[in-house]
C-alpha cells in the first residue's frame, strides 16, 4: 500500500494505536504489517486499533503499520487483491489464508529442509513408503478403529479404491511416513456433508480436503471422486489444458488457498489414469505442498493409521 491515502505507522514498542488513528477519522480497512525481518502481513478490521491489539499480542517484532480506510462491503475483495499482489511481488508474507504458501515456515522446515522439498516439486517419481510404520498414537488408533472397520466392510470401498488411495498418497505427499498425520491425515467415513453427500473417506493437508469419495444420498451405489489440484501448474501445459475438460475440471474458491482446481471422476480407472500424468502429479505436488506449509493437519483427532496402512498394503 503506498498511495497517498494510507497512514503509515511506526509501532516498534508501542502497544496501542488509540492515540494515532482516532476513532473519528475511521477504523474500518485494510492493514499491512511490517516485521522486523521483513516479512509482512495483510489483513482486514472493522476496528484496526482492537485488531492490531490482537497481533501485539502475538507478534511482538511488528515495527510499522501501513493502513488504508475501505467500506466493509469492499474488505473481502480487498485484502484477497492485496495479498495477491504481494505473493506476485515475492514479498514474504506471514498470512496462511487467502495465500499460496509461506516460505521458510519451519514446522515442516524442521522434518524437510526447503532444498529437499525443492527436489521433491520438480519430480514425480512416487515415494516409497515403508509398510513397517510405527504404531503411532494407540489412542487414536482405538479411536478410528470402528469407522475403520465399517468402511472395509462397505463393498463400495473396492481394493481398486485402496490402490487409487495408497498411490495418490505415495505420488503426490512429501516424505509421507515423516509428515502423516501431523502435516496430512486420511479419515474413514467422516461427518462431512453426512445428511446430502456422505463420504467413504478424505485425504486432507492442513485445512484443506485434497482427496474424497463420496455418494448422492439417494444413489449410494454411484460413488463420487474429487480430487483438488493447483490451477496454475494443472493448466501450464497445452496437453494437460485439453484433458481437464474431461475431468470435469472447475474452480474451487476455498478460503484458506486461492487457485485450487477441482477434478471429478465417476470411476476409479479414471481417477487412476489422471494420476499417471506426470502434469497432473506436479499440480497435486505443488498444492499439498503448499499447504502444508501453511502449517500442520487440523484435524489430526479423527486421523486413521489402520486405513493408512490398509490402502499403502493394498
Amino acid at each position: 500500500m503506498d498511495d497517498a491515502k494510507v497512514d503509515r505507522v511506526a509501532v516498534d514498542g508501542a502497544g496501542s494505536l488509540a492515540h494515532l488513528l482516532p476513532r473519528s477519522r475511521g477504523r474500518c480497512g485494510i492493514y499491512e504489517l511490517t516485521f522486523a525481518d521483513g516479512e509482512r502481513y495483510v489483513g482486514q478490521a472493522v476496528d484496526v486499533v482492537a485488531r492490531f491489539g490482537m497481533h501485539r499480542q502475538k507478534w511482538h517484532d511488528i515495527v510499522e503499520i501501513a493502513f488504508r480506510r475501505v467500506p466493509r462491503d469492499r474488505l473481502d475483495e480487498e485484502e484477497r487483491d492485496q495479498i495477491r499482489r504481494r505473493e506476485s511481488a515475492g514479498v514474504r508474507l506471514r498470512n496462511v489464508v487467502h495465500t499460496a504458501g509461506r516460505l521458510g515456515a519451519a514446522d515442516l522446515d524442521r522434518i524437510l529442509p526447503p532444498p529437499r522439498q525443492q527436489r521433491w516439486l520438480a519430480g514425480h517419481e512416487p515415494c516409497p513408503i515403508p509398510l513397517a510404520l510405527g504404531e503411532g498414537d494407540p489412542d487414536l488408533r482405538r479411536r478410528t478403529r470402528h469407522q475403520f472397520d465399517r468402511l472395509r466392510a462397505d463393498a463400495r470401498f473396492t481394493a481398486e479404491m485402496g490402490r487409487l488411495v495408497g498411490a495418490y498418497l505415495r505420488l503426490t505427499i512429501p516424505a509421507p511416513e515423516q509428515t502423516e498425520r501431523d502435516f496430512w491425515t486420511l479419515t474413514a467415513l467422516p461427518g462431512t456433508n453426512a445428511a446430502r453427500y456422505p463420504r467413504l473417506f478424505t485425504v486432507s493437508v492442513h485445512a484443506l480436503e485434497t482427496l474424497f469419495v463420496c455418494h448422492d444420498r439417494r444413489r449410494p451405489q454411484a460413488p463420487h471422486i474429487r480430487l483438488n489440484i493447483d490451477e496454475t501448474v494443472a493448466r501450464s501445459q497445452f496437453r494437460t489444458r485439453l484433458r481437464l475438460r474431461a475431468m470435469g475440471a472447475a474452480r474451487a474458491p476455498y478460503r484458506v488457498r486461492p487457485g485450487v482446481l477441482a477434478l471429478e471422476f465417476e470411476s476409479v480407472e479414471s481417477a487412476h489414469d489422471a494420476l499417471t500424468r506426470r502434469q497432473i502429479v506436479k499440480a497435486a505436488r505443488r498444492l499439498n505442498l503448499d499447504l502444508m506449509r501453511k502449517g500442520p493437519a487440523l484435524n489430526w483427532k479423527t486421523h486413521c493409521p489402520d486405513l493408512v496402512r490398509h490402502v499403502l498394503s493394498s
